[in-house]
């Protein structure tokens, strides 16, 4: 193959993004809206409401380690073609099957949960881990950028399609099914492995080709700890850190899930439009952008665990302040900080991960570590909707979620970088100060 005349990995993240946006944002972020159109018409309960995307929820999300095997065996590109074929197939079943919550649990937890999972970020992620080194944290910012502007794009979309069709959800399923389709084709056309695979090295650089991959790995980073070593899997879940970093899932993550799920009804509950409670969830996720553009700027700068300790505050104060978001500017301002406090802390993950442990077991890493944090997040919905039932208000879940999201601060500044137990006597972590 002819070796392109620029680096490819800027383009590829490009690619990915788009990926991102077209299967992963609309079925996770948009559905906040058309699951609410959808429990209406079948008259469900704030439980079965978040049953159902808590189902989801896992499904995007337990699957990991299959993930994970499934990049290393048949690589990105085909893992990210398969994961976007299953979200159309199961979008299509939401457009023309589902009638009841069973069914919709099969649909929209089960099939497009297991879509999402495949091509939803790790495959990105790994990818731009594998694309980048140096420029690794700006690479997982951008690339992840699509998260908030595909949800800011998402929910008012798919509302104004819903809308369009006189209230009836399903519209907003068949588009999401050709959405995905559309991502099958950027996969499987465009996507490349690895620079290997064009000739090319990690962030572009020819004066590294003539370097070992240990001399390239050495080099300092500006401030940010970065292994030269060759984590496994299993030295990593023997360090405190990586179990440190897993807990705070419990903060920001589940909190995000919760309110993806219920933020629509909590703010209906305060005597919002259910118009007016949508452009919430548009501002949060547009707020996103402030976050990752930070982590952008600053992440291959400023520990990435100091960055996600300001960020989970800022996370837990915007729960708190949403749960009396009486005004739209209490709720512009609440919708703000929790938007820009997700983003930070859940990109500044994705590259302390790879930082700490290394890019070579970071697939695994991400494929074991995913399901723990999503299984950790996606027990909030149903706990929240079931609290909602008992007290016809969020009020405590809320206040719960933003408690913990400080106590989480404390856990991102124990989290420092671990030592391996047995370290290479030629090569030594960086440490920059």
């Amino acid at each position: 193959m002819q070796q392109p005349k620029s680096f490819y990995g800027w383009k590829l993240l490009f690619f990915f993004w788009l990926i991102i946006v077209l299967n992963f944002c609309f079925p996770t972020f948009g559905t906040s809206v058309v699951n609410t159109y959808m429990a209406k018409a079948m008259h469900l309960s704030g439980k079965e409401h978040g049953l159902a995307f808590t189902v989801f929820s896992l499904m995007a999300g337990l699957p990991g380690p299959l993930v994970a095997i499934s990049i290393r065996r048949f690589g990105i590109r085909s893992t990210l073609v398969a994961g976007t074929l299953i979200s159309s197939a199961g979008a299509f079943l939401m457009a023309t099957w589902v009638t009841s919550l069973p069914r919709a649990i099969f649909a929209f937890g089960i099939v497009v949960g297991a879509g999402v999972a495949l091509a939803g970020t790790i495959g990105p992620q790994v990818g731009a881990a594998r694309w980048f080194h140096k420029k690794r944290g700006r690479a997982m910012s951008l690339v992840l950028t699509a998260s908030g502007i595909g949800g800011f794009i998402a929910v008012p979309t798919l509302n104004a399609v819903i809308a369009r069709g006189g209230g009836d959800w399903r519209a907003a399923w068949w588009l999401m099914s050709g959405m995905s389709l559309v991502a099958a084709a950027i996969a499987a056309i465009f996507v490349r492995e690895n620079p290997a695979q064009l000739g090319q090295v990690p962030d572009g650089d020819d004066a590294a080709a003539t370097e070992s991959p240990d001399m390239r790995a050495s080099k300092p980073s500006r401030g940010v700890y970065k292994t030269t070593e060759d984590w496994t899997l299993a030295e990593a879940f023997r360090t405190p850190t990586l179990w440190l970093l897993i807990l705070t899932y419990l903060g920001f993550f589940m909190g995000f899930f919760i309110y993806i799920a219920h933020g629509m009804r909590h703010l209906e509950a305060l005597g919002y439009a259910p118009g007016k409670a949508a452009e919430s969830i548009s501002i949060v996720l547009l707020s996103s952008m402030i976050g990752q553009t930070t982590v952008a700027f600053i992440g291959d700068r400023v520990e990435p665990r100091f960055i996600s300790a300001v960020a989970v505050c800022l996370y837990g104060a915007g729960t708190l302040l949403a749960i009396n978001a009486v005004t739209p500017t209490m709720m512009y301002s609440y919708a703000i900080l929790m938007g820009t406090g997700f983003s930070m802390a859940f990109t500044c993950m994705a590259t302390i991960l790879s930082n700490y442990y290394g890019p070579k077991v970071y697939p695994a890493l991400l494929g074991v570590t995913t399901p723990l944090g999503t299984t950790l997040g996606a027990v909030g919905p149903v706990a929240a909707g079931a609290l909602y039932d008992r007290f016809h208000s969020y009020g405590q879940v809320f206040a719960l979620v933003g408690g913990i999201c400080f106590a989480s601060a404390v856990l991102y500044l124990l989290a420092k970088p671990p030592v391996r137990a047995v370290v290479r006597a030629d090569v030594e972590p960086v440490r920059v100060t």
